[in-house]
């Protein structure tokens, strides 16, 4: 049999085993306590995967249902992955990615996405970053610009956006500053030019981040490389 997202599927899970390891990838992954797992969207997936069903339309209305439960996008993609690598081994499909996250774009609730958020990796957006950089230049500040890209080709990106969320968490926790989509691909953020910590930071920035499902399944793939690359910002006064 083959999905609606061309994946074929030559075994079918057994459906209570199916529910608690993706349940537990899950969790692992970070699903908030506040919102309960289980849901009608849930179960939908669970009998497209482990009997004969419409996957991809199963899995659409799970984006519908946690867009409505205003669950994190990296936790939301993470939930997806988990559900293809317990079922089928190989992580969710591009094509299904992107399907997923138009259908969770027009699904959020109205006022879910602060102003200047990019839709679809629902970070900041890079025309935020632009105002955040004139503010800064406007009052003399030194600043820097770090860009961190992916280093997958740009027909795969979609398969790999979790992989640019977790990236997005490890930047912030590395360099203490909101990271910024800049698509295709890439991340941005400013920096004061004159942190004395400066090169530990980006020494950290550099490490590869951590990803909660490693070793959910035999098909998960390795987070890409990332390409670090800091800049000084168009005006600034710096050293």
């Amino acid at each position: 049999m083959h999905t609606e997202c061309d994946t074929p599927i030559t075994t079918h899970p057994d459906r209570d085993r199916l529910r608690d390891e993706w349940q537990r990838e899950t969790f692992r992954a970070g699903w908030p306590a506040r919102v309960a797992w289980h849901s009608a969207a849930v179960e939908q997936c669970l009998d497209a995967l482990a009997r004969e069903g419409h996957v991809r339309s199963a899995c659409l209305a799970l984006a519908k249902d946690r867009a409505a439960a205003e669950i994190p996008l990296d936790v939301a993609l993470a939930e997806l992955d988990a559900l293809f690598l317990c079922a089928l081994a190989p992580a969710a499909p591009g094509p299904l990615v992107r399907a997923y996250l138009s259908t969770r774009a027009r699904a959020n609730p109205p006022g879910t996405l602060p102003p200047g958020t990019d839709p679809i990796t629902e970070l900041p957006s890079a025309a935020l970053l632009q105002q955040r950089l004139a503010h800064r230049l406007a009052t003399g500040e030194h600043t820097r610009i770090v860009v961190v890209r992916l280093e997958v080709p740009e027909t795969l990106l979609w398969g790999h956006l979790r992989h640019l969320l977790l990236t997005a968490r490890h930047l912030e926790r590395a360099l203490g500053e909101p990271a910024h989509a800049a698509p295709p691909g890439r991340l941005m953020a400013l920096l004061d030019g004159d942190d004395p910590e400066l090169p530990d930071r980006l020494d950290r920035l550099c490490r590869a981040p951590v990803d909660p499902l490693h070793g959910a399944g035999s098909g998960a793939p390795r987070i890409p490389r990332a390409g670090v690359r800091l800049t000084t910002a168009p005006g600034s006064t710096g050293r």
